[in-house]
């Protein structure tokens, strides 16, 4: 009986079993200008109303991000505006519109940008090392 049920269980999860299809990336290209893009952007502290942050479910806590319309001015790749629906009644709804920083789409060019910082980084110091090797002589 205890083989039985083995059997059975390994027969389902043979039977649930899915192959995963990698899906294809196209039109790759390196992120260029990454750094003029991330200094461009504007780090603030805020907090959403009360009663907005009540009526559409938001945390009313501090926050670290960005404007949103400062952040879509900067770089509006990573910026959407969402609709949201809240009570205005028994029964009746309204919709608030509320712009997001999408910051998952921000680190690449975090990434990009600490390259580039980095790049113009070796370049100084190549640069002071061939004028500390001229001064000495």
């Amino acid at each position: 009986m205890k083989r039985a049920i083995s059997f059975a269980v390994l027969l389902i999860a043979a039977s649930l079993k899915i192959s995963a299809q990698e899906v294809v990336q196209n039109n790759i290209k390196p992120v260029e200008n990454a750094l003029s893009q991330v200094t461009k952007l504007e780090p603030v502290s805020f907090n959403y109303d009360k009663v907005w942050a009540e009526k559409l479910k938001l945390s009313a806590r501090p926050q670290y991000g960005f404007v949103g319309a400062d952040a879509k001015a900067a770089v509006p790749n990573i910026v959407s505006v969402q609709s949201k629906d809240y009570s205005s009644g028994k029964n009746a709804f309204r919709s608030a519109t509320i712009t997001k920083v999408d910051y998952e789409r921000l680190v690449p060019l975090l990434v990009a940008s600490i390259k580039e910082q980095q790049q113009q980084i070796e370049a100084l110091k190549h640069e002071l090392k061939m004028l500390k090797s001229q001064g000495a002589k």
